[in-house]
């Protein structure tokens, strides 16, 4: 599930933050670092939680509907498409899913003000009030409300922004990217299977974000010495800490992973550099890197081994 670009996010948020308490206990920052990481995967788990609590409740707001002294007929004879949504009946039927809800202990009992909010907005869109009155019916249309509802509504609402802040104070970040998974899950289920994502691709991602994160605090001084031979008319102490950050990461992987082509990273940091950074960050970061590449390879530090990556 973790892409490379969310990792190298993580790893920034976690350098910057190590660059502010220097903890000298290297192996309780990874341990921090991998909790952070799992807290993506309890994200990714709530988020589709949240589809059956938001169908269980309407079961119950129904049920209590029928017992008002003076129902009125639609409060008798409700419409109960979206309760046999069958793709919600498909997630409550998964059990690697379920169980995984459980191994994290994750449960909405103590937020049902945020179940019945959600319900009551969904209930006032015109794209739930279509889908309820329409006779067409199956997988492949349960599926297609459930995608629209998520992406269209869900995920804005209000409500749920201001609960995810209040859970985790990297979840903001997290969102977007966990929310296109969200919607990849829902595209590639089927009637036969729900496509659900595990937190690591593989165990080299795993250790690809451990290595960056690692090699990132360790060699933070000699990374900042190479740094400042290339700031000319800059003291070292006058580039922000963010840019700083990004080029001893980048300055890792040019330099202890030779699995990754140069470009890829510098481009990466790069990119980085634009969201979380100044506005000039791009170009100072740019000439800073461009002019260490050209050191260091002359000097024969960064090799690069695989198919296309020997020069």
């Amino acid at each position: 599930m973790l892409n490379r670009r969310h990792l190298r996010i993580r790893v920034l948020q976690f350098v910057y933050s190590w660059n502010k308490s220097k903890d000298t206990d290297i192996v309780k920052v990874e341990k921090q670092f991998l909790k952070s990481l799992e807290k993506v995967e309890e994200l990714y788990i709530l988020l589709l939680l949240i589809l059956i609590e938001v169908r269980d409740f309407a079961e119950d707001f129904q049920e209590d509907a029928k017992k008002k002294k003076l129902p009125s007929d639609e409060d008798l004879n409700p419409k109960t498409k979206f309760l046999d949504n069958l793709f919600i009946q498909k997630l409550k039927d998964d059990t690697s899913l379920m169980s995984k809800a459980n191994e994290l202990k994750l449960s909405f009992s103590d937020s049902r003000s945020l179940i019945k909010a959600i319900y009551l907005e969904i209930i006032k869109t015109p794209l739930y009030e279509n889908y309820i009155s329409e006779e067409e019916a199956g997988f492949d249309v349960d599926k297609k409300f459930i995608l629209k509802l998520f992406s269209k509504h869900i995920i804005d609402m209000a409500a749920l922004q201001d609960f995810l802040n209040e859970q985790d104070i990297y979840w903001d970040d997290d969102l977007p990217f966990v929310s296109s998974m969200i919607v990849k899950t829902i595209k590639e289920s089927s009637d036969s299977n729900t496509s659900l994502f595990d937190l690591f691709n593989n165990k080299e991602e795993k250790d690809f974000a451990l290595n960056l994160l690692r090699f990132s605090i360790i060699h933070s001084d000699e990374y900042t010495e190479l740094i400042s031979s290339k700031t000319k008319n800059w003291d070292i102490d006058r580039v922000a800490l963010m840019d700083l950050i990004l080029m001893q990461m980048a300055l890792t992987e040019l330099l202890k992973m030779p699995q990754i082509p140069v470009k890829v990273s510098i481009n990466e940091y790069l990119e980085l550099a634009k969201y979380y950074s100044t506005p000039n960050s791009k170009n100072f970061v740019n000439g800073i890197l461009d002019n260490l590449y050209i050191e260091l390879k002359r000097k024969g530090l960064i090799t690069k081994t695989g198919r296309g990556l020997i020069e």
